[in-house]
């Protein structure tokens, strides 16, 4: 696989990762792997996207080596990488494995490594391994041990979406609209799911979020519209304002 990455990044003798631990919108978890989408250009970006995230994570892992991981695990929100749920939990840990390590944020997140594709298919391409059952893992002090507690926000909200190739800025703002129209009451009284993502360009249907649904009965204008506009024109479209 082909991918442009950073020249810098292509040139460094010892690279040093300090991923954020959080939950993300469409692959639940980022960290090690996901963190190194840093080092490749914009426009390269809105590529991996077209390509469905996990497949071009993997290879760019495969592609760019990180010799060692530092993983900020102090204030994380573990449903959106945007933030808004911090959870306190005041650690720091490292290791040498991005693999392996996002492994373990897949146990400690409740989630299997076969619900975040791109570790296991970086495992496949050499980058590392999951097999946590035989690594060797170090806590500094007990309280280190503790687990994170389980959020499936995202995964209750993201059964609304019908997403085909979307950025992460356009899903990223979709996913808290939805959010502030459960707390009104009204995320149950949807009657079609939302469409998003580069895969509709072109295409019609009835309810579509951002640039890419433009041709859709009912759009949400924008690329990417913000999170108070999406849930504006939701909120309009449940109530029946906008049919």
């Amino acid at each position: 696989m082909k991918l442009n990455v950073c020249e810098r990044a292509a040139n460094i003798d010892f690279l040093i990762n300090v991923p954020v631990l959080k939950g993300h919108c469409q692959t639940k978890i980022t960290c090690a792997l996901k963190n190194m989408k840093g080092l490749i250009p914009n426009t390269e970006k809105r590529h991996f996207h077209a390509m469905g995230l996990h497949e071009p994570i993997a290879h760019l892992n495969a592609g760019l080596h990180q010799d060692f991981v530092v993983v900020d695990n102090i204030c994380g929100d573990l449903d959106f990488e945007d933030g808004g749920n911090p959870v306190v939990m005041n650690r720091i840990w490292a290791g040498t494995d991005p693999v392996l390590i996002d492994s373990y944020v897949c146990q400690i997140m409740h989630y299997t490594t076969k619900d975040v594709p791109y570790i296991e298919l970086a495992e496949k391409l050499g980058v590392g391994s999951t097999d946590l059952k035989n690594s060797h893992i170090v806590y500094c002090e007990e309280n280190a041990r503790k687990e994170l507690p389980k959020s499936r926000k995202v995964v209750e909200l993201q059964d609304a979406v019908e997403e085909v190739e979307s950025c992460s800025a356009c899903y990223g703002y979709l996913i808290p609209a939805l959010e502030m129209l459960k707390n009104d009451g009204l995320f149950e009284k949807l009657d079609t799911k939302i469409c998003i993502g580069q895969g509709y360009r072109g295409k019609t249907g009835k309810l579509g979020v951002g640039a890419c649904t433009c041709k859709f009965e009912h759009n949400v204008k924008g690329c990417p519209p913000t999170e108070n506009q999406i849930y504006d024109f939701l909120k309009q479209y449940i109530l029946g304002e906008n049919k």
